[in-house]
C-alpha cells in the first residue's frame, strides 16, 4: 500500500482559509459597497469642504454666490467668507467686520465683481471688493424708509437696481439706486391671501421679473420691478410641484427657477409658470444626499454648487 499524500489533508484545510478570507473581505466591503452606490449619481461631479475652521472647511455654510471670474464664495456661520477655484480649490478668504450680534445669511456678487453681504444681524448690506477689502454699507437697523431688519438676500436688475429682501418684522422688498439710496417698498404685506413671511431670497429673470423665496409659506412668487404681482405658486409638501422652507432661489441661463428646499433636503426646478420640472438630491450624508441645505447658485461654469449645510460641505452637480 502505499503512503497517503500529505497535500490531500493541506488541500481542504487551505479552501477553508480561503473562504473565510474572502467572507470577512466582503463583510469589511459592505459599507463603501452602499457608500459606492451614491458615489456613481451621474449629477455630482465634485464635493469640498468639511467641518472646520481651517482654509477650505466650514462651519455650517449658509449661502453661495458666483463670481463672473469663474470662482465661487461661500460664507458660512463663523462669519468668514472663503473664495473656491471651480473645482472647489480654496483660493482666499476674509471675515465680516462684526460677527457678535450674528452672521449674514446671504451674498451676492455684483457684474463688476463687487460683493454684497446681507449682514443680517446687522440690519445692512456690507460691499466688498473682489479682494475682501471693504468698501461701504447701506442701511440701519429700523421700519423706515433706508432701514432693514433682518436682511437675507440682494439681487441686482438690469439698470443696476439693488432689491433687498428682510424679515424679522418687516418681511418685505425694497430697491435701492446704484448709488446706494433708498428707493421704495417694492413688496409687502399680504401678497395672494398671505403675509409675506420670512423672505429669503431673490433673483432676477430675463424679463427682469423678480423671483421670491417666500420661505415660511413655502413658495414662490413672481413680482414685476414696480411691484406687481405676476405669479404665485407652491404650498407646503414633499410631492412634485410643492416645498419646504424654499430657503434659496436661481434663475438658470436657461429660464428654469432651481429652488432650494431647506426642509426638503432637495432642489427642484420649475419653468416659469409654476410646473415642476423634476427634484435632485435627498436626507442623507452620502454624495447626492444632502442635509438641511441653505443655498444653490448656477457658477459662470453652467455648474450648480449646493450649500449642504449640516453636512459640512458644497457639492458640484451638473446640470
Amino acid at each position: 500500500m502505499s503512503a497517503p499524500n500529505s497535500n490531500e489533508g493541506e488541500r481542504p484545510r487551505a479552501l477553508g482559509r480561503l473562504v473565510m478570507l474572502v467572507t470577512a473581505l466582503v463583510v469589511l466591503l459592505l459599507p463603501f459597497g452602499c457608500r459606492s452606490r451614491h458615489d456613481r449619481d451621474p449629477r455630482v461631479v465634485g464635493v469640498f469642504g468639511g467641518l472646520g475652521m481651517g482654509p477650505g472647511d466650514f462651519s455650517y455654510p449658509r449661502a453661495v454666490a458666483a463670481d463672473p471670474d469663474g470662482t465661487v464664495l461661500i460664507v458660512d456661520k463663523s462669519g468668514r467668507i472663503q473664495r473656491f477655484s471651480s473645482e472647489g480649490k480654496y483660493i482666499d478668504g476674509w471675515r465680516m467686520p462684526e460677527t457678535e450680534a450674528g452672521k449674514p445669511v446671504g451674498l451676492t456678487v455684483h457684474p463688476d465683481r463687487r460683493v454684497f453681504v446681507a449682514d443680517t444681524h446687522y440690519h445692512r448690506v456690507v460691499i466688498f471688493s473682489p479682494e475682501g477689502e471693504q468698501l461701504t454699507t447701506f442701511g440701519s437697523e429700523g421700519d423706515g424708509d433706508g432701514q432693514f431688519r433682518m436682511p437675507t438676500d440682494v439681487a441686482f436688475d438690469s439698470d443696476g437696481n439693488i432689491f433687498v429682501s428682510e424679515y424679522g418684522g418687516n418681511d418685505r422688498i425694497t430697491r435701492w439706486s446704484p448709488a446706494l439710496m433708498f428707493d421704495r417698498v417694492v413688496v409687502s404685506g399680504e401678497v395672494a391671501g398671505l403675509g409675506l413671511s420670512r423672505p429669503s431670497a431673490v433673483d432676477f429673470d430675463a424679463e427682469q421679473t423678480l423671483w421670491i423665496a417666500d420661505s415660511c409659506n413655502h413658495r414662490l412668487l413672481r413680482i414685476s420691478r414696480d411691484g406687481k404681482l405676476l405669479g404665485v405658486f407652491g404650498s407646503m409638501g414633499s410631492e412634485a410641484g410643492q416645498m419646504r422652507y424654499p430657503y434659496d432661489i436661481a434663475v438658470a441661463p436657461g429660464g428654469r427657477i432651481m429652488v432650494c428646499e431647506y426642509g426638503g433636503d432637495r432642489l427642484q426646478w420649475f419653468d416659469q409658470e409654476g410646473h415642476a420640472q423634476g427634484t435632485w438630491g435627498g436626507s442623507g450624508r452620502e454624495p447626492g444626499q444632502l442635509h438641511a441645505p441653505w443655498g444653490a447658485a448656477y457658477g459662470a461654469n453652467g455648474m450648480i454648487y449646493v450649500v449642504d449645510s449640516l453636512n459640512s460641505r458644497i457639492q458640484i452637480l451638473r446640470p
